[in-house]
């Protein structure tokens, strides 16, 4: 994440050219959103018990457990296909999601759910709880969860796209009682769904990189640098 920084800063100066980083996680980690306080957001007793790092993303949004999973940054300035600001910006990339999820015979939905009130940032509850701008959905649930990082002249967004259902396991390092804990798993499996679940076999992560890739390629018509590893 810091590489994507960079990148954000470079596009900002006009140095650097439109770009799609595709990464997976070793060792997992837990990462936070650039509003949140480590100390309010997650059980760090937990996390050094189980021998798991965290790191403060650039981008807002809330804490997301990167397990088993696929996590994106499209980094490029704010003009073209990316113009129409903050909720403009989230469905131009929700495009090429619904294109990567549609590929691979997953019926996702676009939806923008009106949340009934407003939520805190800085609380601690697990970024796919959270509502988003343009949300990607199969029956209702959240295949992805994203944020971004704006400029005066270019914009990074992350994304967590969840392979297998390990993301659950952000609920046991979240702060509070055994009994929230346990009712944050819950809600968490019902608000979310990993690609495990919907698809009896799903690609390698290494197939799954090379299509979404794809996807982003189709729907912007661009050709994107090194998507990373």
């Amino acid at each position: 994440m810091d590489r994507d920084l960079a990148l954000f800063r470079e596009l900002e100066e006009g140095r650097a050219l439109p770009a799609l980083r595709l990464y997976c996680w070793d060792p997992w980690t837990v990462s936070l959103g650039r509003h949140q306080r480590p100390e309010k957001a997650l059980d760090l007793d937990a996390l050094a018990r189980r021998n798991l790092p965290w790191v403060m993303r650039p981008t807002g949004g809330r804490a997301v457990f990167h397990a088993e999973e696929i996590t994106y940054c499209v980094a490029a300035p704010l003009e073209g296909s990316f113009a129409g600001g903050l909720a403009g910006t989230h469905r131009s990339i929700a495009g090429a999601l619904l294109r990567f999820y549609r590929a691979l015979g997953v019926e996702a939905e676009l939806t923008r759910p009106a949340p009934p009130e407003k939520l805190d940032p800085r609380l601690p509850s697990p970024c796919f709880l959270a509502p988003g701008e343009a949300e990607i959905e199969w029956r209702g649930r959240k295949l992805a969860g994203s944020a971004q990082l704006r400029g005066r002249h270019a914009f990074i967004q992350h994304g967590s796209l969840p392979t297998g259902p390990a993301h659950l396991d952000l609920a046991s390092m979240l702060p509070g009682t055994d009994e929230h804990r346990i009712h944050s798993r819950e809600i968490l499996a019902s608000k979310s769904v990993s690609l495990r679940e919907i698809l009896e076999r799903p690609p390698s992560s290494a197939s799954l990189m090379e299509m979404l890739a794809a996807a982003f390629a189709e729907e912007f018509r661009l050709s994107w640098g090194d998507p990373g590893v």
